[in-house]
């Protein structure tokens, strides 16, 4: 496992979230209650729903062309959640055979409209929570948690474990560079090494982490995450989220894609005509 990868794959997104762009500079608030909003709305529809989800994807694709984020390394992450999803999917493909509706002499099963209907659901609702981290500095979403009512207990945890989570894989890098050069002929740590491996790297974990909470002592850390800093919410917040939040609800009760067919249908007949 190349550790050195893993760290610097942290520090990217990191990178990501101090970006400049209109979307960048929103309120944390805003962006999380809209993409809360929108993950509910996509989850919600029924199982094989799929031309009603066609439309949220203009969320994503308008937000990454706005906010100058590269969609390369938010899809990487995304091919992290595929394999559960693809669990859940492929066993509908399987056991829902009984016909929907007819392309020519090619029949259209529920097991299909559920397999694409539960892929594009996960893509669409990884993909709002990658670009939520993306645009937004992680100390600001847990301020803004912290806020919205998280207890500040969770915060702490959540603030210590992404920020040094880089530490822990920057040690297991150091280890596993060691390992290499004590064993050239290895192309990996072997797997009887692996127990004694593991072993150093928590206790190596429980050094640098007594180190750390010496010097947050130090500093007058009392056990609490606060943080009073933060902007308050603008007249562009408040236009962002409700123009989104409506939308994405207006959306999940009218299927523009179906309106639109019908529509065309009827366009065309009355040209025919």
């Amino acid at each position: 496992m190349d550790f050195y990868k893993k760290a610097e794959g942290i520090g990217r997104l990191e990178g990501l979230a101090r970006l400049d762009s209109p979307v960048h500079r929103l309120h944390p608030g805003a962006k999380i209650i809209t993409t809360l909003v929108y993950i509910g709305a996509v989850i919600s529809f029924p199982n094989t729903e799929v031309s009603g989800l066609a439309v949220y994807l203009l969320y994503p694709a308008v937000l990454l062309s706005l906010s100058g984020i590269p969609w390369k390394p938010l899809l990487g992450r995304f091919l992290l959640s595929l394999p559960f999803a693809l669990m859940g999917a492929l066993s509908n493909l399987v056991l829902l055979r009984s016909p929907v509706f007819y392309i020519g002499s090619i029949s259209v099963t529920a097991g299909m409209l559920s397999f694409v209907s539960i892929m594009l659901r996960t893509f669409l609702a990884v993909m709002a929570a990658l670009i939520l981290i993306a645009s937004t500095s992680f100390p600001d979403l847990i301020r803004q948690l912290t806020r919205m009512g998280m207890p500040k207990i969770f915060g702490l945890q959540l603030a210590m474990t992404w920020r040094y989570i880089s530490v822990l894989l920057g040690e297991a890098a150091a280890m596993s560079t060691a390992y290499l050069l004590r064993s050239r002929d290895q192309g990996g740590i072997r797997m009887k090494d692996m127990g004694s491996f593991l072993g150093q790297l928590l206790i190596r974990s429980f050094d640098r982490a007594e180190k750390v909470y010496a010097v947050m002592k130090c500093r007058g850390f009392e056990g609490v995450y606060c943080d009073n800093s933060g902007k308050a919410l603008g007249l562009s917040d408040f236009v962002y989220a409700i123009v989104l939040c409506g939308s994405a609800i207006f959306f999940r009760f009218f299927n523009w894609s179906t309106f639109a067919g019908s529509f065309a249908e009827t366009l065309m007949g009355g040209i025919n005509r």
